[in-house]
């Protein structure tokens, strides 16, 4: 599935890019925008599909929130190094905003006022400026004198708070702004927004409605990791999630149940929430294939078992590389075009592209099972140095395992709890 977002740069007086906002894009045509699911898009894909460091180049990330994201759990799991919270025109200032906006400021987030209006400095002056870090001005929706006025007025009261020029269209816009004294600068004069596409790996649907349930309930650890590593697409968010840069470990986690017991379950749960909540306001659940999902789960199994009886194989990665063995079918795109967005070694991508690994031959054993190639079975078997009897009695360990799934996939296949 395409996936798309824009950003335009933030300049400072200087012209050198300090940010990015980023913008929604859809490939579908939407009659009503939605703030919400936009904001949940846009941090999906930089966060899970695309990759923050792509996204952001080192620069810091302004993302628009509404009323409604602003007193949402994603204060605890947005990076406040990557991510300025800018808050909508349509956000009704009261007293609940002000006691939220004083947690994300207390979380270390920057906080930038989206469209200044006069009215906010009489309603609520100090209170809220005090929390603010920067103010952006439509510079086409107020005059310039206008503009002269909040600017000295700004600048007065409260010296803390940079200024931002936004909607800079023409050279006669720029040089009067920096006249003015703006700090930072947005808008045609000096980029367009940047569109950029990428590769989507999206969730079930029905999967993420049955996690909803585990919200309001105290499902057990082990319960909760054998379904989400029975799931390729769940597999691969939790992943992304651990080894994203705002994590800050040193080594790549390439097994779900160590991304879990890092997470911790209170994080794992607030995750798949947004997930969630995005994929139940698109409101269309991802058309996938039992079988494409059964060999998934079959191959898993099988590499798993055959890596744990080599004793050289990490059964973790083994299971891991099984599970995405099918990835490129059952999301209809070309392994090559989503590789980068697997998190799992590098040594371990370079199996599900075909080339030579000690992976390779577990891997090619499972999918040769899984088709019934029982010559090329017992060949790779002999390869791995285990017996034939044995490698037999483990393609009946996987099968009875895969059979005491396989009615939990087709429940899940055939109805959205």
């Amino acid at each position: 599935m395409d996936i798309l977002l824009a950003r335009q740069p933030i300049v400072n007086r200087v012209g050198s890019i300090d940010a990015f906002e980023l913008l929604y894009r859809s490939i579908e045509q939407i009659s009503v925008f939605d703030g919400d699911l936009a904001t949940m898009d846009v941090l999906t894909n930089t966060l899970v599909h695309m990759g923050v460091d792509h996204v952001a180049e080192g620069k810091k990330l302004f993302v628009n929130f509404t009323a409604d994201l602003l007193k949402s759990d994603l204060i605890h799991y947005l990076d406040p190094e990557r991510f300025v919270i800018e808050i909508l025109e349509t956000v009704e200032i009261d007293t609940e905003i002000l006691s939220v906006l004083h947690d994300w400021k207390e979380a270390g987030f920057t906080l930038a006022l989206d469209d200044f209006v006069t009215d906010l400095l009489r309603q609520h002056g100090a209170e809220l400026f005090a929390l603010i870090d920067l103010i952006k001005i439509d510079i086409e929706a107020i005059s310039p004198r206008e503009q002269s006025a909040i600017l000295h007025i700004v600048r007065r009261n409260y010296p803390h708070i940079r200024m931002l020029a936004e909607r800079v269209e023409t050279h006669e816009d720029h040089t009067r702004c920096l006249d003015m004294g703006y700090d930072w600068f947005q808008g045609y004069f000096y980029a367009k927004p940047m569109l950029m596409k990428g590769k989507a790996v999206p969730p079930q649907l029905p999967v993420l409605l049955k996690m909803l349930k585990w919200l309001d309930t105290d499902e057990k650890y082990d319960e909760v990791v054998d379904e989400i590593e029975a799931n390729p697409y769940i597999s691969i968010q939790v992943l992304q999630l651990i080894n994203s840069p705002g994590m800050g470990l040193r080594n790549t986690v390439s097994s779900v149940r160590q991304a879990i017991s890092l997470l911790g379950f209170s994080q794992l749960k607030s995750w798949i929430s947004l997930i969630v909540l995005r994929e139940m306001k698109l409101a269309s659940p991802y058309e996938w294939s039992n079988e494409l999902l059964r060999s998934s789960l079959h191959c898993a199994k099988l590499c798993e078992l055959f890596a744990r009886e080599t004793r050289t194989l990490k059964p973790e990665s083994a299971y891991m590389i099984g599970l995405l063995s099918h990835i490129d079918a059952l999301l209809s795109v070309d392994i090559d075009d989503i590789i980068d967005q697997l998190p799992i070694e590098d040594s371990l991508k370079i199996v599900l592209q075909g080339k030579d690994h000690p992976f390779r031959d577990c891997l090619v054993l499972a999918i040769s099972a899984d088709r019934g190639d029982f010559d090329q079975f017992e060949l790779l078997s002999q390869r791995l140095h285990v017996s034939l009897p044995r490698a037999y009695a483990l393609l009946t360990e996987s099968q009875e395992w895969l059979m005491q799934r396989e009615k939990h996939i087709q429940e899940e296949s055939d109805s959205i709890i």
